[in-house]
Order: C-alpha cells, then structure tokens, then sequence
C-alpha cells in the first residue's frame, strides 16, 4: 500500500509540473506575441485629429508629435498636441505588459485633472484600456482609452467617455510614423 500511495503522489507532481511547465510555455508565447506587437510602435510619430476639451465643448483641430521609447515589456509614448496658438498639452502613455495576466497597465498624461490610471488589454490590433481619472473629468472618474496600431505606419488614439447615456469621442486622433 505504501508503493501505491508514493506511485501517487510521484504522478500527481508529474501532472502538477507538466501543468506548470504548460502554464509557464503559454506565458513565454505570450510574451513573444506581445514583443511583435509592441515593436509596431518603436518609431516617432506625428498626427491630426479632433479633441473636446469636455464633452459638452466643440472639437478643436489639433497637431500632434509623440516619440516612442521601448525596453522589454515596457512602452512608453511621449510628446505633445497643439490647437493653433491657443493651447499646447503633454500627452502620453507609459505602460507594462504582463505576460503571466496578459494585462497592460500603466499612467496616461494628457488631462487637466492630472496623470490617470491605465488598465486593459490588447484585442487584435489594439490596446482596449479604462483610464482611472484622479478627479471627476465629464462628470466620472473612468473613461476607455484605444491605442489603435495597425502595424502598416498608422496609429490612432481615442478617448472616449460615458456621459449620461451617450458615448462621446473627447479625442480622435490619427498618426502616421515618420521614421521607420
């Protein structure tokens, strides 16, 4: 009896160790996935689009350069929108991947209120995150944030909030690399 009791345990630990070792080959496969994407953005890039100071507010023209900086897992977007001569903001995007959870997360910079919080993953083509507001912006704390990057040179940013009942784009914003 004793023999069958460690010839259990022996296939248990077998089971729990094959179980690991799958576990952790999904988590390097992922990883790699994710090394592909991520390097869709090492590059600078410049973009127009349409942004609402609130989302009651009219859309502003803006002109905008980001510079991307990469080590690992770790993207960071960086650089600047400009509406004419009336306003010049920072924006950006700092985040981490997390191969084991297959999460990204990370700050956003670019609103009055503040650096928010960045928390989402990836669907094909693009980064679906929720930003964590520090204060209230459009009446809440949360808006959704798409980092949309199609891997042929064209990037697009948009913020969009929940407002009562409807959903209002606040930022749309396409950007084309400038270098490769």
């Amino acid at each position: 009896m004793g023999t069958r009791i460690h010839l259990a345990r022996f296939v248990a630990a077998l089971a729990i160790s094959g179980g690991l070792a799958t576990a952790t080959a999904a988590i390097a496969a992922r990883g790699d996935m994710e090394e592909g994407y991520l390097g869709r953005f090492t590059a600078a890039w410049n973009g127009t689009g349409q942004v609402r100071r609130t989302a009651e507010g009219s859309p502003w023209t803006v002109n905008c350069a980001i510079v991307q900086n990469r080590d690992g897992n770790r993207i960071a977007l960086d650089g600047s929108c400009r509406a004419a001569l009336l306003f010049t903001r920072d924006i950006g995007a700092h985040l981490v991947f997390d191969p084991a959870t297959g999460l990204y997360k990370g700050t956003y910079i670019g609103a009055k209120v503040g650096p928010a919080a960045l928390s989402g993953r990836r669907e094909g083509d693009t980064l679906v995150l929720t930003i964590t507001w520090p204060k209230p912006v459009n009446g809440d704390t949360t808006a959704a944030l798409f980092i949309r990057n199609d891997g042929n040179g064209r990037m697009q940013i948009q913020v969009r909030d929940r407002v009562g009942e409807a959903t209002v784009t606040t930022t749309d914003i396409l950007f084309r690399k400038t270098d490769g």
